[in-house]
Parts: C-alpha cells; structure tokens; sequence
C-alpha cells in the first residue's frame, strides 16, 4: 500500500502514537505494517472530508469508508479489493478507536456497528498434483525447490517461511520446528523424505557454498538473498510468480497462485488421499479444529458439484 501523505498535524501526531503502540503489543502481521497502513489510509480519508478532529467522526464516516474501500481499486493487481482485506480495514479501525477511548481521545466508538455483510466466501486457488509438479519442474536453483518444499511440503505460512532460520531444520529428526507461528505458537512439521532431500541440497550445495562465498556475515536465516540477508515475505511471493511464469501453463498463471496458495493446496491434497483432519490440523497449526475442517466440507462440496454436473 503506498504511503498516504498526512497534512494535518493532529491526524499525524494520532497515527504516529498508534503505531507506536501497535509495536509495543506486538500484534503479529503477516505483511510488515499494515494496521498502521489501513489507519492511515483512513485518517487521509476523513482530511481529504475536511475533517480535523477525530471527535467529529460518527458512525456514518464509518460507513461511509466502508462503501468507499468496497470500490477503492486494488493497488497491487487489477480489481478491487477483496473482503478479507475490507475485513482486515475494519479490525484495524476497530483496533484504532478501541486505542482511542483508552487514551480518552474519544468517549464513544463510531467502529462498534453491527457487522458488515460481505459476498459468499470465496475459496483461495489451488494447484493440481500435476501443477506442483511442473511448480517444481520450473525451480532454476535449489533455493527454488527448498521454498516450494516449504511452502507445499510442509504447509508454512509467508511470515513463518521467513522467519525460519537454519536451526529449525532438523534433518536428523526428519522435523521442522516452527518458533512463532500464528498467536505466538510453535509447532513442530514432519519432513517428508523428498522434502528432507530438497532441504539437504539447499543447505550443503547452494546456501553454504554460493550464497555464503562472499564472506557475507553468517546469517542465521534458512532462506538468504544473493546480499547473504534473511529474504524477506514478498520477496518469496515475487519468486514464486516468476517461477509460475517459467511453467508457460497459462491456466496456473492465471490463478494467481501465492505462497498461502500452496498452503491451502497441500491441505487439500492431503484431505483427498484420506489424511487424518488432526493431522492436517497440526500441521498447518491451526489453533481450531474447525478451521482445519472447512477444508474438508469445501472439499466435498467440490466433489458434489462435479458429481451433479
């Protein structure tokens, strides 16, 4: 999200005390800081109304955002943005006027409203077995084919891909330990025996004798750039695109496949080959089973569909 240029010096002096504050909780995100992008992207809105006051915001400000970011067109691809992240817009806002009335800017939230209804919930794309496998195919390292083992073979989300670091492979093991994931939770990730291999090749052949040669600082990270310093989330997504592009399969370059893609397909993978929904639940480190079964109810809702086709 591009950085909103804020004139009023009262709406600064708020975000710039939120964001503060947001960090001293450590609220986990998943894309660097962006509560504080939705919380600035609003205090541009109501300036932009010639509001200069937070106090003279009422519900139907509120609203009226919400109608405005429903047609905000989606800065990062074509279309609008999708209900996740209006839902992630209006948690933040929340987040934001909740700060408020303990700082006694405010004595009552506009944010409390009922909740806003959204479209029927739409499935994030997956690949097929035979996807992966050109996915795999179209890696032009062993970096390439660690992070496709990563993110497909084990299940882990951008943030905890990123965060991993080299003493979290326990190959001896045949685990992955995950530190922090999701709500602050760790986890431990069974390797299957190709993705042990894949891990292997990385470590001993590619991240120690190509990316490390430089006498870069000895990075602690798993995954390294060519500066020899932890990649960073998008970076990960970037290079799956480009590797989707590498497959020529127009039909997978246009489901827009990203690395929670990949998350969401080997769970499903998992579920059709008959896999435990306790298993799959541990896996992905879902803190409700019921989460974890979504995907099995969506699945048989697939199957139903196509029966009756």
């Amino acid at each position: 999200m591009q950085k909103l240029q804020l004139n009023n010096n009262y709406f600064k002096s708020l975000y710039f005390d939120f964001d503060a504050f947001i960090l001293a909780k450590n609220y986990r995100q998943s894309n660097g800081k962006m509560i504080q992008s939705c919380i600035r992207e609003f205090l541009f809105f109501i300036e932009c109304k010639n509001f200069t006051a937070i106090k003279q915001i009422k519900a139907s400000e509120i609203i009226a955002y919400y109608e405005y970011i429903k047609k905000r067109p989606n800065r990062r691809r074509l279309g609008f943005l999708s209900d996740s992240m209006i839902r992630h817009h209006l948690y933040s806002l929340r987040l934001f006027f909740d700060y408020l009335l303990e700082t006694n800017e405010i004595q009552n939230s506009p944010a409390r409203l009922p909740k806003f209804q959204f479209g029927e919930y739409k499935d994030r794309n997956i690949c097929s077995v035979e996807e992966i496998k050109q996915i795999y195919n179209a890696c032009e390292n062993r970096r390439d084919r660690a992070l496709i083992s990563i993110a497909y073979g084990c299940g882990l989300r951008r943030t905890e891909i990123q965060n991993l670091n080299t003493t979290d492979i326990l190959l001896h093991k045949g685990t992955l330990l995950v530190r922090e994931g999701k709500n602050s939770k760790s986890r431990n990730v069974p390797l299957a025996e190709n993705v042990i291999i894949e891990l292997k090749k990385y470590l001993i052949y590619e991240r120690a004798n190509y990316f490390l040669k430089c006498n870069f600082e000895n990075s602690p990270s798993f995954f390294i750039n060519n500066q020899g310093n932890r990649m960073q989330g998008h970076k990960f997504n970037d290079r799956l695109k480009e590797i989707i592009n590498l497959t020529q399969n127009n039909q997978l370059k246009s489901k827009g496949i990203t690395l929670h893609c990949l998350r969401h397909s080997i769970a499903t993978h998992l579920i059709d080959n008959g896999a435990n929904i306790e298993f799959v639940q541990l896996l992905l480190g879902h803190s409700e089973i019921d989460t974890t079964h979504l995907y099995s109810k969506r699945r048989q809702q697939h199957f139903n569909i196509k029966k009756f086709r």
